[in-house]
């Protein structure tokens, strides 16, 4: 079918025998290009081509103003504003600084009358608008909100004057203020020179009102035509369909002279439609990808169809990309890459995150301190990022270690838990890398030279890096950068009084959001994946449309706009109405000369942008199939498959080697009081950390947990027992407030207790071993402590499985004392609460036994771990012909074991174990026992026949370790 541009191209070769003269303008560059093809295509012979150009161009080419560069066009108009408004804070003007750009660049493309919409916009109008909707009786208050409201408005008239001036004296203009300048003077300007014969206008839908001002300037002055590309379905047949719009009533008006074309092909020529509705978003570009495979295979190979894959959701062009197959090399692309997706643009935010934020500490005076060191978090954010890990894999040798020094300082903050970093201590570790040079040195106070001298540095870095790599996206990324950072450098020069590192963070964040990578590529490729607006005057045998949602095409109603919807329908401004109708012209005019087309869409409600399928869609599907008998509609559903999956095991089974791996465990590591609970609570969780040795992945704590309290107690108790207790001496408060100190700053120095919940949590735990020394120190009688953290081990012979087994068992006390009546106890610290129940089940001789075996409940691992230290004390004594505390002996027989808890939470009272395994005084009956039920227990370990599982209890995985692992 004979596409638009080629029709074109032979109207124009038809009226002139010359194109030396001739002038065409179109929607876009690309359609300029194409339009050229066209041209060669159809003459036989040399001869001068015609000047085709972008309209933009156009006006550009006309205009006497110079277009300002985004960077500069921001700082004039802050300027303009703080001339209106002193007050007005830089950091809250870039909030809506652009949007207010693109309102005044649409005043001026649509040569609104500014003093009509600003006087529609004052207080008294708006008011007296606002009354007549309300019911009778009712008045708007004048007060409070709407006077800022109206403030805003008074301004930005005052700030549309003077920025307008301002770029006029200096000979540059926004885009708006270009196209307004030309067609306010079109007649003198445009219809009065002499280096053109005529100028054609090929492609158009919906002109602004200074392009229309332009082009009818023209066609009276006999200098020009316009050719349409339009359509009978949307023109006439049907014209409840917005496409035909602003056609419609430009045919009606006559302004453009004669109507060129009207063609027929949406009523009249075969078309296969294939719908698809696709799970989520991404997924469709795997569906495009499998598509374009296929037709490629059936396509034949001396004549291949042109194809075009259009985005409606631009987002999707990367994943796009990688959904190709890997032998589509003939492509083009016509859309630029947004560096707001780019990794450069996450680690320019991590950089700058990494510098802002400083650590703030109150002082005793109440002072607040802001001390200049990094955070660990942003430490790591940076030092992890794609970028900083590339360069290390390319350029970073190993250290001694095997480590880099990226690995090593990350390795280093973890193990030290250092939650905040100077810049002295971070260089130091990399040994002064200039990498750690670039990135942690401190910014000064509003220098924004320093911070773009450091962006430049590591620009210098990656570059060598990323030169050779393959991904050549990233190292485009990287050029871009360093453009903007020259327009930076050139405005700071002029204006370095408004720059702050806050403003300069705004400010770059903003640009980088305008800017994308341009690709390059051969336009003529068999396939071009392309935005909507860049298919403008292009056609296409076979198109493949993404995204076809409702909110992605049309777009959702947005206003994006400091100007109301009211003013902007009354001035003549596009609203939302007129957006749908633009894209409504793209859809079907895409439509009118294409014989294959695919579409798809999100069509799961929970995908973002999903859900609803395309008005446009259900307008082809149900008006124009009735139109076009030839048009032939599928739907079809794209579903992830299904594939049988056999569940996995939740149980770990044991051969031979498994036993042996046990038994080895059993005879060196040995078996300590709290493993034996893990074994009975979760079987699993046994396996993995003991019998596997999976570890618990090491991270930086900010806040002290549970665990860390509980180490810094005991260990300060451990200190206080062996310095003053063991010694017969009694600790004063003060004493004790400086061990706990010492302690804690010994083992958790990276933790700040000077402020927040860390504060709160040490204060607890100091009051918490004052309380309860205060107390021990006041019983009378009082027990003599004989040890403190107390190392007990044994190794014994069972017979497991049939088989003498070795078994080492161990465990440490915490503290024992020496009571009344030849009796030690042993006893352990708690920080949290300790219950132990169940005392009628521990006084039943037989039941006693069975609940130490198996009973998983976690008060009866206390008991349980009690029993085992009682075990310890015996079996030493026995082992070692007495045990020997503080130059005495304790033999066995003639002492009894009794063990209890002291827990912080209650640090008052003695929680005793309620267990007596023997009925009285009978160290040895209590080894037998404790050596039967050990047997039990460890027979059930390395009995093949019953694997490792995991608990039924799912209170036991709330805290576990390796729950993601069990997928609990």
């Amino acid at each position: 079918m004979q596409s638009f541009l080629n029709l074109v191209a032979q109207r124009i070769l038809a009226n002139h025998t010359s194109l030396e003269r001739v002038q065409v303008i179109v929607p876009t560059r690309r359609a300029a290009f194409f339009l050229m093809q066209e041209l060669a295509r159809e003459t036989s012979e040399a001869m001068m081509s015609p000047v085709v150009m972008a309209v933009d161009d156009f006006v550009e080419s006309l205009c006497t103003l110079e277009i300002e560069d985004p960077v500069h066009l921001l700082f004039d108009l802050y300027k303009t504003f703080r001339e209106i408004d002193p007050d007005v804070q830089f950091e809250r003007f870039m909030g809506w600084a652009s949007v207010l750009l693109n309102d005044l660049d649409k005043i001026d493309q649509y040569l609104v009358k500014t003093d009509f919409l600003f006087d529609y916009l004052s207080e008294a109008h708006a008011i007296s608008r606002w009354q007549e909707t309300l019911p009778q009786g009712r008045t708007l208050q004048s007060e409070g909100g709407s006077k800022q409201y109206f403030s805003l408005f008074v301004n930005i008239k005052k700030v549309y004057e003077s920025f307008r001036k301002r770029l006029s004296d200096k000979g540059k203009a926004y885009r708006g203020m270009a196209y307004r300048e030309l067609a306010e003077d079109a007649d003198a300007v445009i219809t009065r020179r002499n280096d053109y014969e005529k100028l054609y206008f090929a492609g158009f839908n919906a002109f602004t009102e200074s392009e229309r001002k332009i082009v009818t300037s023209l066609i009276k002055a006999g200098k020009a035509e316009v050719l349409w590309d339009a359509d009978r379905y949307y023109m006439s047949e049907n014209t409840g369909v917005e496409a035909g719009n602003s056609l419609r009533e430009y045919q009606k008006s006559q302004a453009f002279g004669a109507w060129n074309w009207s063609t027929d092909h949406l009523l009249t020529s075969a078309k296969n439609i294939t719908i698809y509705g696709v799970p989520n978003a991404t997924l469709q570009t795997k569906v495009a990808g499998q598509l374009y495979q296929s037709m490629k295979k059936k396509d034949d190979a001396d004549r291949s169809i042109v194809t075009a894959i259009v985005l409606a959701d631009e987002n999707l062009l990367l994943p796009m990309l990688y959904s190709l197959d890997e032998e589509v090399t003939d492509l083009n692309v016509t859309m630029g890459l947004s560096m707001r997706n780019s990794l450069l643009y996450t680690l320019i935010d991590s950089v700058f995150e990494l510098q802002q934020n400083v650590v703030e500490f109150t002082n005793k005076s109440g002072k607040t301190i802001r001390i200049p060191k990094f955070s660990h978090k942003s430490i790591d954010k940076v030092l992890n990022h794609p970028f900083i890990r590339h360069y290390e894999y390319v350029a970073l040798s190993p250290l001694g270690d095997g480590q880099t020094i990226i690995q090593k300082t990350l390795w280093e903050i973890t193990r030290g838990n250092q939650v905040f970093l100077s810049s002295e201590e971070l260089t130091g570790m990399s040994e002064n890398h200039p990498l750690f040079r670039i990135l942690f040195t401190h910014w000064q106070k509003n220098n924004s030279r320093q911070v773009i001298q450091t962006f430049y540095q590591l620009i210098e870095l990656l570059r060598d890096v990323y030169k050779d790599y393959k991904n050549a996206l990233e190292t485009e990324y990287l050029y871009l950068f360093y453009t903007l950072l020259k327009q930076f450098e050139q405005t700071i020069d002029e204006r370095s009084e408004l720059i702050t590192l806050r403003t300069l963070r705004s400010f770059m964040f903003e640009l980088i959001r305008q800017t994308r990578i341009p690709f390059s590529g051969e336009p003529v490729s068999n396939l071009q994946i392309m935005g909507m607006l860049e298919t403008r005057a292009l056609d296409f045998d076979r198109i493949i449309i993404l995204s076809l949602n409702e909110g992605m095409l049309p777009q959702a109603k947005r206003q994006n706009s400091l100007i109301p919807y009211d003013a902007a329908q009354a001035v003549g401004l596009p609203t939302h109405q007129h957006q749908e109708a633009v894209m409504s012209y793209h859809f079907y005019r895409l439509l009118q000369r294409a014989k294959e087309v695919h579409i798809l869409y999100t069509s799961t409600n929970d995908a973002p942008g999903g859900g609803e399928k395309s008005r446009f869609i259900q307008q082809v599907e149900y008006e124009l199939a009735q139109y076009n008998p030839q048009i032939r509609i599928e739907n079809k559903t794209v579903i992830f498959e299904s594939r049988r999956q056999d569940d996995l095991e939740e149980i770990v089974r044991k051969d031979e080697a498994m036993i042996g791996v046990i038994r080895n465990y059993l005879a060196n590591k040995g078996l300590f009081p709290t493993h034996l609970n893990e074994f009975i609570r979760c079987s699993m969780q046994f396996y993995l950390k003991h019998i596997v040795g999976v570890r618990e992945k090491e991270e930086v704590e900010e806040e002290l947990g549970m665990d860390k309290i509980g180490t810094w107690l005991h260990a300060s108790l451990e200190t206080l027992d062996k310095t003053f207790f063991l010694n017969g001496i009694d600790p004063a408060e003060e004493q004790i407030k400086t061990i706990l100190r010492q302690i804690f700053d010994e083992k958790f120095k990276g933790y700040v207790t000077d402020m927040g919940l860390n504060r709160i949590y040490y204060q607890i735990g100091e009051q918490q071993v004052l309380v309860f020394l205060k107390h021990q120190m006041s019983q009378r009688p009082r027990r003599k402590i004989m040890a403190a953290e107390q190392a007990l081990s044994t190794s014994i012979n069972l017979i497991l499985q049939g088989a003498h087994t070795p078994v080492k068992l161990g465990g440490k006390i915490d503290r024992i004392e020496e009571g009344e009546g030849n009796v030690l106890f042993v006893m352990d610290y708690k920080t949290g609460s300790v219950e132990l129940t169940g005392k009628n089940k521990l006084a039943d001789p037989v039941r006693r036994e069975e609940v130490i075996r198996n009973d998983p409940d976690r008060k009866m691992g206390y008991v349980r771990q009690l029993w085992m230290y009682e075990y310890l004390m015996y079996r030493k004594m026995l082992d070692e012909r007495g045990l020997r505390l503080k130059d005495q002996t304790y033999n066995f027989g003639e002492y009894a074991v009794k063990s209890g808890f002291y827990s912080f939470r209650d640090p008052k009272n003695l929680i005793a174990n309620p267990l007596e395994l023997t009925e009285e005084l009978a160290p040895a009956d209590f080894i037998e026992k404790s050596e039967a039920i050990l047997t039990d227990i460890l027979n059930v370990m390395l009995d093949q026949d019953i694997p490792f599982r995991k608990t039924d209890d799912l209170n036991i995985c709330r805290y576990c370790d390796f729950k993601g692992i069990c997928g609990r």
